[in-house]
């Protein structure tokens, strides 16, 4: 068994996250999110081009039409940084 990751949330993600309606789309989110614990490069996620985060590589995850933004730190943190709309959440980076 590998290694778990600890989950931390940048203020723009929780910001995002609350936004997302309707719940269920957003506890989907929530457990795509919680997946990245155990595996952080899970199938189908998708390194930003042209995004970093204080020098770390910035991934992307897809739930639907939403995608979620996140860097990973070490070998122990993954840090969420943004959550949001598939047409919104490159724009703030």
């Amino acid at each position: 068994m590998g290694t778990l990751f600890a989950i931390a949330y940048h203020k723009d993600a929780l910001a995002g996250l609350r936004g997302i309606e309707p719940k269920k789309i957003r506890q989907q989110i929530v457990g795509r999110i919680n997946g990245l614990a155990a595996n952080p490069k899970p199938q189908g996620c998708a390194k930003v081009q042209g995004m970093s985060d204080e020098h770390a590589e910035v991934y992307r995850i897809r739930q639907g039409d939403h995608r979620v933004l996140y860097s990973i730190r070490g070998d122990s943190e993954i840090l969420v940084l943004d959550i949001g709309h598939r047409k919104d959440v490159y724009r703030n980076r």
